[in-house]
């Protein structure tokens, strides 16, 4: 069974099962605290088709499984992933949540997504 797609303004932590289309308009790498060499997290913002933006967390336990899956300027399809209360300091998007990579997210190519750039 195919599952319906989501547009980033319905994103909410209601449910587990969620599908969007998006762009990686921007990624960034913030270093531990206490060792800068390392890495913290990797932050993402993405966008849909209707310009709509959300915050993406990857947490230190997953980089090593998304790091190389994921590059600013390309789209993608993203399925089963975590949903929390957008509560940091910087908060790069208006978006109330934000997305947090699970063990179990889905990360595949979307090439025919039609997601303008920015």
């Amino acid at each position: 069974m195919s599952m319906a797609i989501n547009y980033v303004s319905d994103i909410n932590p209601s449910k587990e099962s969620w599908k969007i289309i998006v762009r990686v308009t921007h990624l960034w790498h913030v270093p531990s605290y206490n060792n800068p060499s390392e890495l913290q997290s990797i932050e993402l913002v993405l966008m849909d088709e209707k310009g709509d933006k959300i915050q993406a967390s990857i947490k230190r336990s997953m980089i090593m499984t998304y790091r190389n899956l994921l590059n600013e300027g390309e789209s993608y399809t993203l399925m089963t992933f975590g949903v929390g209360l957008n509560s940091g300091d910087y908060k790069p998007t208006s978006h109330a949540y934000k997305i947090n990579f699970l063990n179990i997210t889905k990360v595949e190519v979307n090439r025919d997504a039609s997601i303008p750039l920015y």
